[in-house]
């Protein structure tokens, strides 16, 4: 990553930089009320049907923003543009069905988006996620994890990009986690793995999370266009994420175990403040990355974070860009002109 997240040092030979973190940062104290009004700007928010998705987009029509909520069904769509106009009574939202595990149905997706937004998108929030699934391969063939938390945000990212590019200070935010931590950069086959454990998967998907925002901030200053992208983590939250494939699985007591583990930190509406600041704060530079400013990282209000080193290698960034550009049909109109690599961008 670049900027200011990345002053912060390596990651150690130990435990994991924010489990070394005993005390809430003294900066903790961002909330959206500090948000200015977003009457005229356009989100979308994938994953926005449940959780943290769900909450973000409640944040953000509270402030005027035009909310695009991306679902996998139709049915999941209407029933949470309604509950958003519930809690917001002017709020203008609107839905878009896409399953992010579907190329086809993620290429439409960015079709309707467009459309709706006048061809402008402001920010996109890359928020949809799976966890803890057993080894499942997606339509496209791929392993599940690896399809929806990475793959079907880079598609969908590089299909909208000429909306983005239209805005004046287009943002997209990749949504990851603490647990990035423990995820490796196994770019070789992360989507047909030839060993398979649920939750490496799960961690694996979020450090690609990472790297693709480190190698979005790449292409966007190759190309001195204004895209900032920006990565955030919500920390521990109070939602089912993990626990219901856990109890679909049969794996009922460690879903139980990791249910108690969740109820114990932030709701889902706190846990979006890392989101929604790093969509809506204006000071914010591309490569910053966000996350709950407590103890360990796990709840708190929304701070500068620092990721793992291998959150930030080229090299890891430069293959994995290369995969996903290959994997989705080259989405992207070139590749990013990586530092060191002989000059000008592809």
């Amino acid at each position: 990553m670049t900027g200011r997240a990345r002053t912060t040092g390596g990651d150690g030979a130990g435990i994991p930089g924010p489990w070394r973190r005993l005390r809430a940062s003294r900066a903790a104290s961002w909330t959206p009320a500090h948000l200015a009004d977003l009457t005229g700007r356009t989100v979308v928010v994938t994953g926005s049907s449940r959780g943290i998705g769900a909450a973000a987009a409640v944040h953000l029509a509270r402030h005027g923003a035009h909310v695009i909520i991306l679902c996998p069904s139709a049915s999941q769509g209407r029933a949470s543009a309604e509950a958003v106009r519930r809690r917001v009574t002017a709020a203008r939202v609107e839905s878009v069905t896409c399953d992010l595990a579907r190329p086809d149905q993620v290429r439409e997706a960015a079709g309707e988006i467009t459309r709706l937004v006048g061809g402008r998108l402001d920010v996109l929030i890359n928020n949809a996620g799976v966890a803890a699934l057993p080894y499942t391969r997606s339509p496209a063939g791929f392993e599940m994890h690896f399809a929806v938390n990475h793959l079907g945000h880079f598609a969908l990212t590089g299909h909208l990009l000429p909306a983005l590019l239209s805005a004046p200070r287009p943002r997209v935010v990749n949504v990851t986690s603490v647990l990035h931590w423990l995820g490796r950069c196994r770019t070789d086959r992360p989507h047909l793995p030839r060993r398979y454990h649920r939750w490496p998967a799960y961690f694996d998907s979020k450090l690609a999370n990472l790297l693709f925002t480190h190698g979005l901030t790449v292409w966007a200053q190759a190309r001195g266009v204004p895209l900032r992208a920006v990565a955030a983590h919500p920390g521990l939250v109070d939602t089912t994420l993990g626990s219901r494939a856990l109890y679909a699985d049969g794996r009922r007591l460690e879903a139980r175990l990791l249910r108690w583990g969740q109820s114990r930190w932030h709701s889902p509406s706190q846990a979006a403040w890392s989101l929604v600041r790093a969509a809506g704060d204006p000071h914010v530079a591309g490569g910053e990355f966000f996350g709950p400013g407590g103890r360990w990282e796990w709840s708190g209000a929304p701070v500068r974070v620092r990721a793992a080193r291998r959150a930030r290698d080229d090299r890891a960034a430069e293959r994995l860009w290369q995969l996903s550009q290959r994997l989705t049909g080259h989405p992207f109109p070139a590749s990013p002109g990586w530092p060191g690599r002989g000059g000008e961008p592809s």
